[in-house]
Order: structure tokens, then C-alpha cells, then sequence
């Protein structure tokens, strides 16, 4: 991972592989623990019974899990609230906990194909050079869509980019 430390955001610029495809991705970082490492930090009510719980785990996990997946971050840091919005419990989880967990409710592997599938797909739809936002509605729907006049990286990261691309072609 490419850490940007010169903007006045707490932004990561990484590269990550799924399936065939090198993406890069640009995230935006909550935090730091003791360490230095980046964690995730995420809300969640408190699980008062197993209805709260399994959703937890097909849901807001999944979610987290990909997200922190992509982004290379590796924990996550959770604080479970009460019904007026109060956090009144934190539980840390690492990516190889959160797979454990919810072993029977979803499977790595398939998430991942299905990830790689949808790469596919927008790999075939899309024009080199252009920037396009990816997009899942939630009811199984996908977009793919083209952006005018975005820019998406800081000079930094180009210019590094671009240093190390010509040093290749030497």
C-alpha cells in the first residue's frame, strides 16, 4: 500500500488483486492503532438477540470484510450502541476472525468470485484513460458509470507512478 502523507486527509492509495485483475483503490483511513497499523471503525447496534446477531454477520460483516480487504487494512474496530445512539461496547476484529465467524453464513472464496466476475464485466465495458464509478444499488443491480472532470489522484501518486513506469522502461 502507497500511503498518502502529504494530504491534509487521512486517504490510502493501494493496489490490490482480484483474481486476475491488479486494481487500485483509493480509501479513506479512520484510524491508527498503537502499532501505526490502519483500522477500520464501524457503528453497529447491540445485538439483543440471534435475529441481530445473524444479520450482523451476512451484513455489516460482509460489508467490512470487503472493504477492509480491498483497502489491505487488516483490522476493524467496532462499537456496538444502544437504541439512543450511545456506544456502550467495543469489540476489535482482524479480516481471519471475521472469515471464522461467518463461515457458515458466507464463504471467501465465492465473494471473491464474485468480485472477480464483476471486474470482468466492467473491464469489458470500459475505455482506457476514462474514470468510471462502479456502483451496486443493492437489489442486485450494477452500474457502471462514466465521470467527466474527476480526479481521483493526488499529483504525489502520479508523478510516483509515472517516475517508477519510465524507470521500468529504461
Amino acid at each position: 500500500a502507497v500511503v498518502s502523507t502529504q494530504s491534509t486527509g487521512s486517504n490510502i492509495v493501494v493496489t490490490s488483486k482480484i483474481g486476475q485483475y491488479r486494481c487500485l483503490f483509493a480509501a479513506e483511513v479512520d484510524g491508527k492503532d498503537k502499532m501505526d497499523n490502519i483500522v477500520e471503525i464501524k457503528t453497529h447496534r447491540m445485538m439483543l438477540n440471534d435475529y441481530h446477531k445473524k444479520a450482523f454477520e451476512r451484513s455489516k460483516l460482509l460489508n467490512t470484510y470487503l472493504q477492509c480487504y480491498i483497502a489491505g487494512i487488516s483490522q476493524t474496530c467496532f462499537g456496538f450502541r444502544d437504541q439512543r445512539g450511545f456506544v456502550k461496547q467495543m469489540k476489535n476484529y482482524s479480516l481471519s476472525e471475521i472469515e471464522k465467524r461467518c463461515v457458515k453464513v458466507w464463504n471467501k472464496d465465492i465473494i471473491m468470485k464474485f468480485l472477480s466476475d464483476v471486474l470482468q464485466w466492467a473491464f469489458n465495458q470500459i475505455e482506457t484513460g476514462k474514470v468510471y464509478h462502479l456502483m451496486y444499488s443493492g437489489d442486485n443491480h450494477i452500474e457502471l458509470e462514466q465521470v467527466e472532470n474527476v480526479k481521483y489522484l493526488p499529483d504525489w501518486f502520479t508523478n510516483y507512478v509515472l517516475k517508477c513506469h519510465k524507470n521500468e522502461n529504461l
